[in-house]
């Protein structure tokens, strides 16, 4: 049946019926969609609700996300350096207290007695100290650096009569949001000086290149890190390219662009190869090889290859600044050591002997060490040329001397050796001698004598040219340790460590050293001695190196009340000074660091905020607009139903009326 509308449009019932459902759903959907914004406040769900701002809302969302691990970062690291600010603080109240009972057992009212019983208490005070370096905030040691700690580990531990810091150089750093990542902690070594790094090697070990040299080990011909890529080499007038990108090594250099000669000619044209320095290439007779750059590339002199050889001669590429690492075998080494021979490590009172002889590369060396378990190891310096010793164990003395041979001087790492400053001897207190008076004199077995004056002597071989040029001066023959038909020989002991005197004369006299006057120079050297009917005096070590640590100050106040020793005391209670003064320079950096960490806190949130404000702008429903739209929708949908069930009613007689 069919119906007539009101403006004489023929539409059938079926028509009007499925405009209606097509009205009803489309209502019934905004409808739906808007209920569910309202409902979970959001007004976009899914990346189809809006392609345009999908990609937006995931970078905020990420944005939102990181800013919110930046805070709980930032909360973990001030609370990190509020609790080491409270430890400094203690730190700094332990010492105050020592350093008043150091002042009060120097002259009038102490005795030894007195003293005992202050060594008792400056010992509690130490294991006090100890146990305050080992606090930990939240599993992270507040003074072990960024070693990885374990809950209740100890970075500073008893041993062998001293105390060992086994933890970081360098401060656990965290990731805050700022450019650079905020150390969150510190150190024990620039909290407390634990580590002595005294024994630096002013030796170049200067390694040679060869095949097994890895690029980055090396400085480049620019004196740049080398930039790898394509070269262009050439034979007479053929030229290829050699893509070096992924070479590791200077082997796999040679390999690459020797391939690519003898690809050119089947073989006959040159040879590349590498020398102590970089590389040599050479032309066969008649032939013109040739490496360059390709393009704006700079591998070709990076790499010091960027050389032309014609007619047989033989062309030198720059030279490789090679640096030391791990990995350099001892080979390598542009300098004559005696690997042999080894050197005596002695910390404390234990002694090892270092025996290289089956070292392969600096990491066996390294290992070497490591094994004897002496709080002692050896590590690279940070240009990569030397070679340095540290200690990691505060109260202990330590000494590199030789084993025979010469292996700690030619590495550099001899504690007493020619070039070692008397300045530098007892702990830096130095040799005294008495200005324009003679500070010494030697007698041998058949009564001849001669005096020494250290006046204008820097270091321990300015002192035995001295005692050298003392004895010619005195008509004696000199030598080296060891030299026959000599009357006196003066020098280093080749086992150890110290001044070695030989006495070659006859007699029934005492071969000894004497003072002359008030200079106490001899003492401070280590030669003040009687050998009696001996021929060889041997000096004591006065040059060993230990930590210039609080801890080892602490001991030796300790040690000094015990030993009722008036100038230990006084030289402890005057190095807790500098431990004062670096206590409160690391609590200032840690204030600071507090400082910076709050503000950070405020910036983070302030840039959260505005992320999530924008976030909620483009993501969010605003409810007033969307409850306004239902009612709308709703009103509509009530209006669709009423018209839609009118016209369904509708007959022909309703257009006849």
């Amino acid at each position: 049946m069919s119906m007539i509308g009101t403006a004489e449009v023929r539409t059938t019932t079926m028509q009007i019926g499925n405009q209606l459902l097509a009205s009803l759903r489309q209502t019934q959907r905004a409808l739906a969609e808007i209920q569910q914004q309202v409902s979970t406040g959001r007004k976009i769900e899914k990346p189809s609700d809006s392609p345009a701002f999908t990609s937006t809302i995931l970078m905020l969302e990420s944005s939102v996300e990181q800013r919110l691990q930046h805070q709980r970062n930032l909360q973990h690291a001030l609370g990190v350096l509020n609790t080491t600010d409270q430890a400094l603080g203690d730190a700094t109240n332990i010492l105050l207290e020592v350093k008043g009972i150091a002042s009060s057992q120097v002259g009038i009212g102490s005795n030894t007695d007195t003293r005992a019983n202050q060594s008792t208490v400056i010992d509690a005070m130490i294991h006090a100290m100890i146990d305050l370096s080992n606090r930990q905030f939240q599993g992270i040691s507040l003074f072990g650096g960024n070693q990885s700690a374990k809950l209740n580990q100890p970075v500073f531990e008893e041993f062998g009569g001293g105390i060992r810091y086994i933890g970081a150089r360098t401060n656990l750093a965290g990731d805050v949001g700022s450019q650079l990542p905020l150390p969150i902690n510190v150190n024990g070594q620039d909290a407390f000086a634990a580590l002595s790094s005294r024994v630096q090697s002013k030796v170049d070990l200067d390694p040679n290149v060869t095949t097994r040299t890895r690029i980055t080990d090396t400085t480049g011909a620019q004196g740049v890190a080398i930039r790898l890529g394509n070269v262009r080499v050439s034979v007479d007038d053929t030229e290829v390219l050699v893509d070096l990108q992924t070479a590791d090594t200077l082997g796999d250099v040679v390999i690459r662009i020797q391939s690519a000669i003898d690809g050119i000619t089947g073989g006959g044209s040159g040879i590349l190869e590498t020398t102590d320095s970089g590389f040599l290439l050479t032309a066969d007779t008649g032939q013109i090889l040739t490496i360059e750059g390709s393009g704006s590339g700079q591998t070709a002199a990076d790499l010091g290859i960027a050389i032309m050889s014609a007619n047989g001669s033989a062309v030198h590429g720059a030279a490789l600044d090679a640096k030391l690492t791990s990995r350099t075998e001892l080979s390598a080494l542009g300098a004559s050591i005696d690997f042999v021979s080894g050197m005596k490590i002695t910390q404390g009172t234990t002694t090892k002997i270092a025996d290289f002889s089956s070292a392969v590369t600096i990491e066996d060396m390294i290992n070497e060490i490591d094994q004897f378990g002496l709080g002692v190891r050896m590590e690279i310096n940070q240009n990569q040329a030397h070679l340095n010793l540290v200690s990691e164990v505060s109260g202990l003395e330590l000494s590199i001397g030789e084993n025979g041979g010469t292996t700690a001087g030619d590495l550099g790492l001899r504690t007493f050796e020619g070039q070692t400053r008397l300045a530098n001897m007892r702990f830096e207190l130095g040799v005294e001698s008495v200005p324009g008076e003679n500070d010494f004199r030697i007698q041998l077995h058949d009564a001849s004598t001669f005096d020494v004056n250290l006046d204008g002597l820097t270091t321990v071989q300015d002192v035995i040219d001295a005692i050298h040029a003392a004895a010619v001066t005195a008509g004696l023959t000199a030598g080296d340790p060891g030299t026959g038909g000599t009357a006196f020989n003066v020098g280093l002991v080749p086992d150890g460590n110290g001044f070695q005197f030989e006495d070659n004369t006859v007699g029934a006299g005492d071969f000894r050293v004497l003072q002359l006057g008030n200079s106490l120079s001899a003492t401070h050297l280590g030669i003040y001695t009687n050998a009696g009917t001996e021929n060889v005096i041997i000096g004591d070590d006065v040059n060993k190196v230990r930590s210039d640590s609080v801890l080892t100050h602490l001991i030796n106040l300790r040690d000094s009340l015990l030993n009722d020793d008036s100038l230990g005391i006084t030289l402890a209670g005057d190095a807790l000074d500098t431990d004062l003064e670096n206590l409160a320079r690391t609590r200032a950096d840690v204030g600071t660091r507090a400082q910076r960490t709050e503000q950070q806190q405020q910036r983070t949130q302030d840039l959260m905020t505005s992320e999530r404000t924008f976030l909620s702008e483009i993501r969010d429903t605003d409810l007033t607009e969307a409850i306004t739209r239902l009612l709308q929708l709703q009103q509509q949908l009530q209006a669709s139903l009423s018209v839609g069930a009118s016209n369904l009613q509708l007959s022909l007689l309703d257009f006849l009326r």
